[in-house]
């Protein structure tokens, strides 16, 4: 059975959203953050999905 993978750049997006809000609020800090932490995320995501397919 084949898993969607919309679950591992669902992380990365609302790091996107976060930093975009951040951003507006002259808060450059936090959007760098915001934006490591949901590819960092994302990325783990994806490595773990990986492994429970088999590849």
């Amino acid at each position: 059975m084949r898993k969607n993978k919309a679950g591992a750049g669902f992380a990365l997006v609302i790091g996107v959203v976060i930093a975009a809000v951040a951003i507006t609020q002259d808060n450059y800090g936090g959007a760098v953050f915001a934006v490591a932490a949901g590819a960092i995320a994302s990325g783990l995501l994806y490595v773990r999905s990986g492994r429970e397919r088999g590849n």
